[in-house]
């Protein structure tokens, strides 16, 4: 027997609608499941104990009063950090260190080709031979002209002598008084020829050394103890004066550059000691404030600090850290000990003892320190809690 079309739509109906009630239903047991109201001594909110006795050791939940910090987030950077740049253009053919090696002052750090350079260094020297060369020939011609002219000059005296006795003749005379004259001016060319030897043959010697320097720009070495943070370039590029190859950095002088907001300006003070941590490393740190930036960014409205870093094992330029400065009003809080909280995965709870009964309160808290943890929500002073509760 065929059902009625009105039985028909019931059952489609019904149909429709429980499977969401099934995955809501399923939903909310996993819920409480994951609450532990399921589970065996589990306290369950509202419920009286049956021996309020049981209840234990109690704490009376109190706010207190500790220094408030304000938190900013900086980055690291170093006070000695060097980008070593080719001074010549040559191709690179090695680069022997890598981004995270120690290197020592003096150590080579990278090498240019020399070929043109090692041949313009021995052209250069030809050049200076041929120059020293040219020097030895203008000295030997001045030394010949200075003999001629020690000789007129005898020449001229004797006859001048003679032409006063009338011994020679007046043509005789002017013609050693010629002779005098061709000889100092032939003095004169050859010493001006040894001047021009001599300063073509220094200007080669600047050329050599300007070559031999050039050559010895070819070896990169590194000017500091440091660390290669960064490498730029591979063997094959061609480095020139404006292409950074490598960038080194002195790990014993690390900073932290902390943005700070300007209402903030009188709480910073040089010399003060502040805490930080760098979330990369897990670690804390401890620092000086070195320097504060006398100068406002108009668009972000804060201010720089410099923060002087001790014991920076670890740290390279670029990590952020999370600086926290004193500030000189205190923060109402309320501490409990660690042991007082009940933790379900990543909930946590409190169990409060109201006239006899225990009931489990959500909260959320920080680490204080020292076994202790700051409630951030969930609790209000004057409340009573277990020290111990059972999980």
């Amino acid at each position: 027997m065929s059902e009625t079309p009105n039985k028909t739509a019931t059952k489609t109906r019904f149909g429709r609608y429980i499977g969401p009630v099934v995955g809501v239903s399923a939903l909310l047991l996993l819920m409480m499941f994951q609450g532990g109201f399921f589970a065996s001594g589990q306290i369950v909110p509202g419920i009286n104990l049956e021996k309020p006795q049981n209840i234990g050791e109690t704490l009376n939940v109190a706010e207190t009063g500790r220094p408030d910090y304000y938190r900013a987030i900086g980055t690291v950077r170093s006070r000695n950090e060097i980008d070593i740049m080719p001074r010549i253009v040559a191709r690179i053919t090695e680069i022997k260190v890598r981004s995270g090696d120690l290197v020592k002052a003096g150590d080579v750090l990278a090498v240019l080709d020399a070929q043109d350079l090692t041949a313009g260094v021995a052209q250069s020297q030809d050049q200076l031979r041929a120059a020293n060369a040219a020097v030895a020939a203008a000295d030997e011609q001045v030394k010949s002209a200075r003999a001629v002219l020690d000789m007129a000059a005898k020449d001229l005296e004797r006859n001048k002598s003679l032409f006063e006795k009338n011994a020679i003749s007046r043509r005789d005379y002017d013609q050693a008084i010629t002779a005098h004259k061709q000889a100092e001016a032939g003095l004169q060319q050859a010493n001006q020829q040894r001047s021009g030897a001599a300063a073509n043959a220094a200007a080669v010697s600047q050329g050599i050394r300007q070559a031999q320097a050039g050559l010895g720009y070819a070896t990169l070495n590194s000017p500091i103890d440091a660390v290669v943070g960064e490498r730029l370039a591979d063997p094959g590029d061609l480095g020139n004066p404006a292409t950074v190859m490598l960038r080194l950095f002195d790990p014993e002088t690390l900073l932290l550059e902390v943005p700070v907001r300007e209402s903030l300006v009188k709480e910073v003070v040089i010399e003060s000691q502040v805490e930080y941590e760098v979330p990369a490393l897990g670690s804390s740190y401890k620092g000086t404030v070195r320097e504060i930036v006398p100068a406002v960014d108009p668009h972000s409205r804060t201010f720089l600090v410099k923060v002087c870093i001790e014991n920076a094992g670890g740290l390279i330029p670029g990590m952020f850290g999370t600086i926290k400065i004193p500030l000189k009003t205190e923060k109402k809080v309320i501490i409990i000990p660690e042991s007082a909280i009940i933790r379900t995965g990543q909930l946590e709870s409190v169990v409060e003892v109201v006239n006899g009964r225990l009931l489990r309160r959500q909260i959320r808290s920080i680490d204080a320190g020292n076994g202790m943890r700051e409630v951030i929500s969930g609790l209000k002073a004057g409340q009573i809690i277990q020290g111990s509760p059972r999980s």
